[in-house]
């Protein structure tokens, strides 16, 4: 590290930094408004500054003036004035040869101290709880770790910005290749622009319909694309069986022969041949029924934390995981505050998360609409697009079925319909535009 900033600060130096983002509010409380949000009353290490901070940060919060009289009020009324120093202390601060402009930049370094200071106790924490071995499972070992590590994470929440100050990013962000991620079907692909990173992407439909190989066909396409390792939680289906239906459309074996395991030696070869040339993809499967939110998110954020990036995570299905209910909570609302969680999840790893859901039995004629989606209020609120598949009667091919998919919703796309035929003996989907 070459930066002076960078460089570790010794114990005289932290409390120099504390002193001089105290005396700076208190010179000019208009410097509150730039690090109120970056720092909290743990960031720092002396006690007298810290019941300072507090009291500003207290009186900052209601909107009421910050100077030495209202500070020393404050610090009476939480009873800790006279132990730091009394009245003459916060004069001698005020009238100290600081000055606010550097608030911020000390507001940086007390922050940084803090976080290793954290880091430090992070990871006597972590070989506490290793000894101690006071946890069931290595789920549960591995979520306490990860919920010690969130909660030393600093808050990064950003500040308000303006047009003029943000021109130069945004046309830098125009110029710059967009993230977006193809699906493998064109014509979704060519009207969407490919799904983003950060969204929620709902996939419903009624039984049977082909669901599962449709999304898997996506997750295969976005595996093959290096954007990042691909992450499957199926709960209804082996990966053996997940293997089945994805071999057959690579290969062109028939399924039915597959599952049947009734295969001669040529179709044997190409599924050798098919799986060999999947084995460089990224793409990994947990086939266990009922997984948890909570275990979804362990696992993606620790992926995330070792390859740096993730191209996508697709769970069939929504319903079928175990979703805790609260005493008094409807059955709507805990799979609502799940698909909550998961859009939070998208957005802080950075990739799309392919969710299936299931449509109710009321509305089986005709289009689905998105009061038909099976929990609709709460998970319809934080998708970023819907789509459901369904077949229309009078839409038929001697080539396969014909399976209509209506996007329902599209935060940033808009709604669109798409026509696929559906291949059902090597479970492959395709564009139709017969």
């Amino acid at each position: 590290m070459n930066s002076q900033t960078e460089k570790p600060l010794t114990f005289n130096q932290s409390i120099e930094a504390e002193r001089g983002i105290i005396a700076s509010i208190l010179v000019n409380s208009k410097a509150m408004d730039e690090i109120a949000a970056s720092l909290s009353d743990d960031d720092f290490i002396t006690d007298s500054y810290r019941h300072i901070w507090s009291a500003a940060k207290k009186l900052y919060d209601a909107n009421e003036p910050i100077d030495v009289i209202t500070i020393s009020n404050r610090l009476q009324q939480d009873k800790v004035l006279e132990e730091m120093g009394g009245l003459s202390f916060l004069t001698s601060l005020a009238n100290s040869e600081y000055t606010a402009s550097y608030a911020p930049h000390y507001a940086k370094l007390i922050k940084r101290e803090s976080v290793k200071r954290k880091g430090m106790t992070l990871s006597e924490d972590i070989r506490r709880l290793t000894l101690e071995d006071d946890f069931e499972t290595i789920e549960e070992y591995m979520q306490l770790l990860d919920s010690l590590y969130t909660y030393m994470r600093p808050d990064t929440s950003g500040k308000m910005k303006s047009f003029s100050e943000t021109q130069e990013d945004y046309f830098e962000f125009l110029s710059s290749t967009t993230e977006n991620i193809q699906t493998g079907f064109r014509n979704f692909d060519e009207w969407s622009g490919g799904i983003g990173r950060g969204w929620l992407y709902i996939l419903a439909g009624r039984p049977s319909i082909g669901k599962t190989a449709k999304a898997m066909q996506m997750a295969a396409s976005i595996s093959k694309q290096n954007v990042g390792d691909v992450l499957v939680w199926s709960q209804e289906m082996t990966f053996n069986q997940l293997k089945n239906r994805i071999l057959s459309t690579e290969s062109g074996v028939n399924f039915s022969r597959i599952r049947k395991k009734t295969l001669d030696p040529f179709e044997v070869d190409r599924l050798k041949e098919a799986h060999a040339k999947f084995n460089s993809n990224a793409f990994y499967v947990e086939d266990s029924a009922g997984v948890t939110i909570d275990h979804i998110v362990a696992t993606a954020r620790q992926i995330k934390r070792k390859k740096g990036q993730i191209g996508a995570i697709l769970v069939d299905y929504l319903t079928r995981m175990n979703i805790k209910q609260n005493k008094g909570e409807t059955w709507s609302r805990a799979v609502g505050e799940v698909a909550k969680r998961f859009k939070w999840l998208a957005q802080e790893i950075q990739c799309p998360i392919i969710i299936l859901a299931q449509l109710n039995r009321e509305g089986a004629e005709g289009a689905p609409q998105l009061q038909h989606l099976r929990d609709s209020g709460e998970i319809e609120q934080e998708a970023d697009i819907i789509e459901f598949l369904w077949q229309d009667p009078d839409d038929q091919s001697r080539d396969g079925v014909v399976v209509q998919s209506t996007i329902a919703k599209g935060r940033d796309t808009g709604i669109q319909s798409f026509r696929y035929l559906f291949k059902g003996w090597i479970q492959k989907y395709e564009d139709y535009n017969g």
